[in-house]
């Protein structure tokens, strides 16, 4: 298996059937697909078990943490991707960063840019630190901004395998915990860039976690929000 993508679900009955078909319909086909409902309220576990061709982990709302530990711990893949349930991977996503992987094994984590799901003129603060992400693509400049804010869109990033084992999985606490693996991962070496494509769509809509919770919005907002 080449690429296992890893998807956590909380209450998402309302975009979980686009975000898988995104990745259904990807070029790339050694793929798995392992989605982690944490615990949803509505009918996001039932939409799951009517798909076919997925692996579905159910348990207790316990947050993203624990529930990509969860997803990484069943993924069988040489390659890790990460997606949101709310989120779009455009057709040759997967295959351009495996790709990417394959060509440099000098790099542990790809990204890619984005395209922006939001109102601009709403959410400028957070369109503001997708432009910026973007403008973010080799290793170099990634390891100079790394103390900024966090180089990557979270659902945007391919990763080897082994990297959990070798250097820790996700740390659930009042921390953004992808910010965390990333400085983690860098102090121990591992190199990471992005593919200077678009690649996935990052949907913004009122109630994703980065607006609701308090550290990861401070964060991820802080240098940027100005509505």
């Amino acid at each position: 298996m080449k690429v296992s993508v890893v998807i956590p679900a909380f209450n998402a009955a309302h975009t979980i059937n686009g975000a898988l078909k995104s990745v259904k319909n990807q070029t790339l086909r050694s793929k798995e697909i392992i989605v982690i409902n944490d615990g949803s309220s509505d009918e996001t576990l039932e939409i799951l078990h009517r798909e076919p061709n997925i692996t579905v982990l159910n348990h207790s709302h316990r947050g993203i943490a624990p529930s990509l530990n969860d997803g990484l711990a069943a993924a069988s893949g040489d390659y890790i991707a990460r997606m949101d349930a709310d989120d779009f991977s455009h057709p040759d996503r997967l295959e351009q960063q495996a790709s990417f992987l394959d060509a440099f094994p000098e790099i542990g984590l790809v990204g890619c840019r984005v395209g922006y799901g939001g109102d601009r003129n709403l959410q400028t603060g957070y369109a503001t630190y997708v432009d910026w992400i973007n403008g973010l693509v080799g290793e170099e400049q990634i390891a100079l901004n790394r103390f900024v804010e966090s180089p990557f869109a979270h659902p945007s990033v391919m990763f080897r395998r082994e990297l959990p084992e070798q250097f820790g999985a996700y740390r659930d606490g009042p921390f953004p915990e992808d910010y965390e693996l990333w400085l983690r991962w860098m102090a121990n070496g591992v190199g990471m860039a992005k593919v200077n494509r678009e690649l996935l769509t990052w949907n913004d809509p009122p109630d994703r976690l980065s607006r609701i919770d308090k550290p990861v919005s401070y964060t991820h907002l802080r240098a940027h929000e100005t509505n």
